[in-house]
């Protein structure tokens, strides 16, 4: 990482490390009875990137970048309830903005959340609209948590075990030309006879995407499925994923990530990834792009991530992150052979 990146970030550490200053400790209700409340939040990030191309040419690349979002809940009774946020840069995947004024795209925002959910049969929520899915993941290397996909969605809780169901939308409304996705989950949340908690996950997603100029399937993996699970003591947990598309072949992808909390401010977080090519769904088009990647795709990468998080109040965070990735298949000239990112986030939330 380059001398100037590394100061950038540095300086803007010191900064955040002081800058705490007062905050809502919640959302706000906006009635008597508190059936409307508005929220929101706001991440100032500061990033460099270095990536090394496959001729061995080096680049960089220094930014500073604004996410906020502002959302309103209700719930008109006990049975139904809805909520809308607007976000900056509302399209899919990012909702962050790079800050500058020449050429500023700053007013760009929009929905990314608006949806009515049902719960007046016991156990059950039924969720139609602009909805986060309710997928258990350890990780966003399965979906992308920025992604909240317009879809019909189901929760069942049986017990310790939660029933997860989706029929989300890709693109609809073109003749001959609609594509979806079902994506389906079973959890099971139960703890040990010392008091350690489990997690266990299994579950999988089939599309349905024609492409229509050719009459194929528009993806190379057109079902996956993922199995997961989580071990929790006091102050620490491990986790992994694994995900299975079906393509002939760089259709695999895990993650294994060890948290430890060493004071109540302070806390460790180590991730170690493998994603090939067309392990995701929509070959990498809904995982994570947080992650630095070779291709335009968040995928073909094998890599690291390790992270300091810093809570300065309630509801005032802090991170310092470290990514570190490099190219599993190469295809294409120019394309990078490796890339790092060093990364300070500032988040603020009522």
């Amino acid at each position: 990482m380059p001398v100037g990146s590394l100061g950038l970030v540095a300086s803007a550490v010191a900064l955040l490390s002081i800058a705490g200053v007062g905050t809502a400790d919640a959302a706000v209700a906006v009635d008597a009875d508190g059936k409307v409340k508005v929220f929101g939040d706001m991440r100032f990030r500061v990033e460099a990137d270095n990536s090394t191309k496959q001729d061995g040419t080096d680049r960089d690349r220094n930014r500073l970048r604004l996410r906020a979002r502002i959302g309103a809940s209700f719930a008109p009774n006990d049975a139904w309830s809805g909520k809308i946020r607007l976000a900056t840069s509302s399209g899919q995947g990012s909702p962050y903005e790079t800050m500058e004024t020449l050429g500023n795209t700053a007013d760009s925002i929009g929905f990314d959340t608006a949806y009515i959910a049902y719960t007046g049969v016991e156990n059950l929520t039924l969720v139609m609209g602009k909805t986060p899915l309710n997928f258990w993941q350890t990780a966003e290397v399965w979906w992308d948590q920025d992604n909240n996909p317009e879809a019909l969605a189901a929760v069942y809780q049986l017990g310790p075990v939660t029933l997860n169901g989706a029929y989300a939308i890709i693109k609809e409304g073109k003749w001959d030309d609609d594509w979806s996705t079902a994506l389906y989950q079973a959890v099971l949340n139960d703890s040990f006879a010392n008091g350690m908690k489990y997690t266990l996950a299994a579950g999988g997603a089939t599309l349905n995407a024609e492409d229509i100029a050719t009459g194929e399937d528009a993806f190379n993996s057109m079902s996956h499925w993922i199995v997961g699970g989580q071990i929790k003591g006091s102050g620490w947990r491990a986790a992994f994923d694994y995900i299975q598309g079906d393509a002939d072949d760089e259709n695999t992808a895990y993650v294994v990530h060890g948290r430890y909390q060493v004071t109540e401010t302070i806390g460790l977080r180590a991730y170690i990834y493998h994603v090939e090519t067309y392990a995701t769904l929509g070959d990498g088009a809904f995982t994570q792009d947080n992650f630095p990647s070779a291709e335009a795709s968040a995928d073909n990468y094998d890599g690291y991530r390790l992270q300091l998080d810093y809570k300065i109040a309630d509801n005032i965070y802090m991170d310092l992150r470290y990514y570190d990735t490099e190219i599993i298949t190469k295809r294409i000239d120019g394309q990078d052979a490796d890339r790092s990112r060093i990364q300070a986030n500032f988040n603020v939330k009522f």
